[in-house]
């Protein structure tokens, strides 16, 4: 994938200490608000004792960042330092373990999320720099990142299901996940309308239907492209425009995101607003 100036360079705009621990743990708990419908009663986490997480998750703030998405709350919410109280006064009960479960990675995040309605299992990663992967939803393999806007389905009758959605979302593309809980997901680039949603809660074959939104500042989109990958590649698609390299930049990025390059520019300006009322404060 392509990197964004906005995902990979710049930011993420977040309360510290640490991007790949605070500001990755909350987009983690932004997916995992959205799949339980915006309400987490319960959830248990596990962290391996042979990660980072093991003894930094509350002095790197990953205890923030993830409790503060349990409660949908964005990276730059003034409530974030007072996150524990706020957890009390919502009567979220949750348990830290620290086991040795054989994570791959060190940035391991393994939970159990319950409400009244229903649990879900998700495993996640922070990967860096803010940006995460969702590697499992209820022992299913999946590859989420917070570029998409995705949806989960839950019915045994996924190929069925495919075919429906073909004819209401033309061109999507829907990959049936198998296991105790079978789901369709569908990565999708708009935010699906209300009435969609309604629709396929309406089918007698379909459990649940959860939307999780978008984590990343600038979305990703099938057939990706941009007029140049490498510094030395940007040197010779420059060398008849003779562009500034912030004019380069607006070009790139408006190519990655999908946006015009008033929206590069506007971003930025944003960036540079937090960044002075910051050295202010």
């Amino acid at each position: 994938m392509y990197p964004s100036i906005f995902n990979d360079v710049l930011g993420p705009v977040m309360r510290g200490p640490s991007s790949s621990h605070c500001a990755a743990a909350l987009r983690i708990g932004r997916l995992c608000y959205d799949l339980m419908d915006g309400r987490i009663d319960s959830a248990i986490i596990d962290f391996d004792t042979q990660g980072s997480l093991a003894t930094t998750h509350r002095s790197q703030g990953s205890d923030m960042g993830l409790f503060g998405g349990f409660m949908g709350w964005a990276a730059d919410d003034a409530r974030l330092p007072d996150y524990q109280e706020a957890v009390a006064q919502q009567g979220m009960d949750i348990q830290i373990n620290i086991l040795d479960f054989g994570a791959e990675h060190p940035n391991t995040y393994r939970m159990v999320l319950r409400n009244k309605s229903k649990s879900h299992a998700v495993t996640a990663i922070s990967t860096g720099g803010g940006m995460i992967e969702v590697i499992a939803i209820d022992g299913v393999e999946v590859c989420m990142q917070g570029d998409f806007f995705e949806l989960l389905i839950y019915t045994e009758q996924g190929e069925l299901l495919i075919e429906y959605l073909k004819h209401l979302l033309p061109g999507i593309e829907a990959v049936v996940k198998e296991d105790t809980q079978p789901f369709v997901q569908v990565s999708l680039i708009q935010k699906p309308e209300a009435d969609l949603l309604s629709e396929l809660h309406a089918l007698e074959y379909v459990q649940e239907v959860a939307l999780l939104d978008p984590v990343l500042p600038i979305l990703s989109r099938p057939d990706l492209s941009v007029p140049f990958e490498t510094a030395a590649e940007m040197l010779d698609y420059n060398s008849e425009k003779k562009s500034a390299l912030w004019e380069l930049a607006l070009e790139y990025e408006s190519a990655r995101g999908g946006i015009s390059e008033q929206s590069v520019y506007n971003k930025m300006q944003d960036l540079i607003g937090v960044m002075q009322n910051s050295v202010k404060e």
